[in-house]
């Protein structure tokens, strides 16, 4: 393949293998179609795309790890993931659509669990007016990507506006997960939107429940904004986890949901329709459950894990990767 740098050429020769086994598979991905309202990397690229993308994601698993993911008979819970980005089943338009987030909340549960109200969006950089917006703290978000937000609090000054709307323009033009097989985020129209801070500026602890196939093979408590980062890993009954990220902190007292049944519930209601999804929720100042986010490839397959814990979530998937 042309234009291949160097350094990649071992990720391009890896790519070629094993797609060619992916391929050759009679029930693979290549054998059937996607379900109606959901696509797969294999429709969403054109030929050569996906063949770069697919090489850039080998080249930055090895980076990684020091090893290429074996996407062909997947084991470990990364390896999976990579496969599914590329072979697997994604729901959209909902998928990475922080707009759209509320989508994947049942009718059954939408009197109890709620998404952070959405104040304002536009697919402009101009923010609204401060006398549009009551004074207070709110979230300004790209819906088409990972980290693309800010804390910011209304009214601003010419200053802070001219700032915001630089950043945001910014953000607009960003064609986010092309490159690496995520994807989902450039079919999104990209918006900037302003979300409610439910929290009232107090940092909130991210509480990220993996279902695999109707079963939750754990509770990751995640706290990004503490310094050093703090993670903790729970079981199904929120007990501490035999495994944990030993170079990690743990999170010290955390605030416990006040019906930890109810937040089993609905994530295993959200994630019904799928194989994998992490469902991630936070406490709000009220004391109420929000739904933060829906992922199907939490960290681009790029997490480090113990091994064990690798293998176990793995398992969960039964031998079944590409649905």
């Amino acid at each position: 393949m042309a234009l291949i740098p160097e350094p990649m050429q071992p990720a391009y020769a890896e790519a070629v293998r094993q797609l060619a086994l992916v391929m050759a598979d009679p029930e693979g991905p290549y054998g059937r179609n996607a379900k109606p309202g959901f696509r797969r990397g294999i429709d969403a690229y054109k030929s050569a795309n996906f063949l770069r993308a697919l090489t850039n994601a080998m080249f930055g698993y090895h980076d990684r790890f020091g090893v290429y993911p074996d996407m062909v008979d997947p084991k470990g819970f990364n390896e999976i993931i990579f496969r599914h980005k590329f072979f697997g089943s994604i729901k959209v338009p909902e998928t990475g659509n922080k707009m759209l987030t509320g989508r994947f909340i049942p009718e059954a549960l939408r009197d109890r669990l709620h998404c952070p109200p959405l104040i304002w969006y536009s697919d402009t950089p101009q923010l609204p007016r401060n006398d549009r917006i009551a004074p207070g703290r709110y979230y300004l978000k790209a819906n088409h990507g990972s980290g693309l937000f800010k804390a910011i609090t209304y009214p601003l000054t010419d200053e802070q506006r001219a700032d915001l709307e630089a950043e945001g323009r910014n953000w607009l033009k960003q064609v986010y997960g092309l490159q690496d097989g995520e994807w989902w985020y450039a079919s999104i129209p990209r918006r900037l939107m302003l979300e409610a801070d439910v929290c009232d500026g107090k940092p909130s602890v991210s509480w990220n429940v993996y279902v695999i196939n109707g079963q939750i093979g754990c509770i990751e408590l995640f706290d990004k904004n503490a310094d050093p980062m703090q993670v903790t890993w729970l079981d199904a009954d929120f007990r501490p986890d035999e495994l944990q990220m030993d170079a990690l902190e743990r999170i010290k007292d955390p605030l416990m949901p006040a019906d930890p049944e109810f937040m089993k519930t609905a994530a295993l209601a959200i994630a019904a329709p799928y194989a994998f999804a992490r469902v991630d929720f936070f406490i709000g100042a009220d004391g109420a459950l929000y739904l933060g986010e829906i992922t199907f490839s939490p960290s681009n397959a790029l997490s480090r894990r113990p091994a064990a814990m690798e293998q176990r979530l793995g398992a969960l998937f039964r031998h079944n990767p590409a649905q």
